[in-house]
């Protein structure tokens, strides 16, 4: 068969074509660094780079929650070791304040040390991670303890047999103290703030059943076995109460896998054995009133306390232990899908350069042999 010059011609123009398209191809490779930059590059390899990327999104996702999930328990714990330093110093001062050689002076000092501790351990019970409320629950918006109770008691000294009841009427108004309710005659009495020992009001008159109030308090003390009497002695206690919940705070590891990463404040500070804050407010109480047998008490729920922190603490670190391990898990997979990966899409920048240098010297040739080619014919045209 024979071959037009015409025929020649348009071959090498488009092996021209094919060159410089190969040679952009290496170029766009050297730029992005990519074999595959598209479908078209290499339909099969693009299909598995995108499984790759699906991957490696994912397992990025659940690293970023497995940290998150990380911090949140080691933050936790840490807060838990100063709780429990918290409850240890308690349990020493109760130890020292039981010796009989202590004076009421020196008991309502330490009354006011343990005030502190209890405002302290509320400041702990709340604690926060990026804005969330760690002990919470899942109701990590929401604060987890706030002034939301009031108990009412009788000193065990009173010779009346009048009884009393307390609730909350504006929380709002609460303040985190104790109040002593004291009667100077049987139809008198002041009100004392016992924690900051100001007098809020006095010579009140008594009524049996008359509900009176202070500090967001209502407050009824009734003749039960019998009236007061001179010198009855009654107390109202501001609690906290939690506002969390106890569901745990999952995290996803895999594909219908998940692992909690809270311990909820109902777990370690107002439960399941030992309410820390109450605890504390019993011995401040018996501090303020010089009740040594109350005092002695408090070391054992003292005791109770800090177990209950312990155990806490050990269930924190066998949560972060594990997803330590499936954090490095996550790991090892996202390094080794984007091995892969890159084995798909990276380009191989030596072999590109090589095909590179081989294109650009086949296209000269090319150009070269096409402009020969061209001046042949004009040449025997002009004949």
């Amino acid at each position: 068969m024979r071959v037009t010059e015409r025929q020649q011609v348009d071959s090498l123009i488009n092996t021209i074509k094919k060159l410089r398209s190969d040679i952009f191809d290496r170029n766009e490779q050297i730029a992005s660094g990519k074999r595959v930059n598209r479908p078209s590059d290499d339909p099969p390899a693009m299909e598995r780079i995108n499984q790759f990327r699906n991957v490696l999104q994912t397992t990025e996702r659940r690293r970023l929650t497995v940290s998150e999930g990380v911090g949140r328990l080691n933050l936790s714990d840490s807060t838990l070791d100063t709780a429990g330093l918290t409850m240890q110093r308690a349990k020493e001062l109760a130890i020292q304040m039981r010796n009989d050689t202590k004076s009421a002076s020196e008991r309502a000092n330490a009354a006011k040390e343990v005030q502190q501790l209890i405002l302290g351990m509320a400041g702990l019970a709340n604690t926060q991670i990026n804005g969330r409320f760690i002990f919470a629950g899942s109701q990590t918006q929401a604060e987890p303890y706030v002034l939301g109770t009031a108990t009412g008691s009788a000193h065990s000294g009173n010779t009346g047999g009048a009884t009393i009841s307390a609730t909350v009427a504006t929380a709002s108004a609460l303040q985190p103290d104790l109040y002593q309710i004291r009667f100077t005659s049987g139809a008198q009495f002041d009100v004392v703030n016992a924690t900051t020992n100001q007098t809020l009001s006095s010579g009140n008159a008594y009524t049996s059943g008359s509900t009176f109030s202070f500090d967001g308090l209502d407050v009824t003390i009734t003749n039960g076995g019998g009236p007061p009497q001179t010198g009855d002695q009654f107390f109202v206690r501001v609690g906290y109460a939690y506002q969390g919940d106890s569901e745990a705070i999952s995290l996803e590891i895999g594909d219908g896998r998940t692992v909690d990463s809270n311990v909820t404040g109902d777990q370690v500070f107002s439960g399941p054995t030992s309410d820390l804050f109450q605890n504390l407010q019993n011995f401040h109480q018996a501090l303020v009133t010089n009740d040594a047998d109350a005092i002695s008490s408090a070391i054992a729920t003292f005791d109770t306390s800090l177990s209950q922190v312990i155990d806490a603490r050990a269930d924190l670190g066998a949560k972060v232990n594990r997803l330590d391990t499936i954090k490095e898990g996550l790991d090892l997979l996202s390094l080794n899908t984007e091995t892969l990966r890159s084995a798909y899409e990276d380009a191989d920048f030596a072999k590109v350069a090589s095909d590179l240098a081989t294109l650009q010297t086949t296209l000269e040739a090319s150009m070269a042999t096409l402009t020969r080619q061209f001046e042949t014919s004009l040449l025997n045209f002009l004949r």
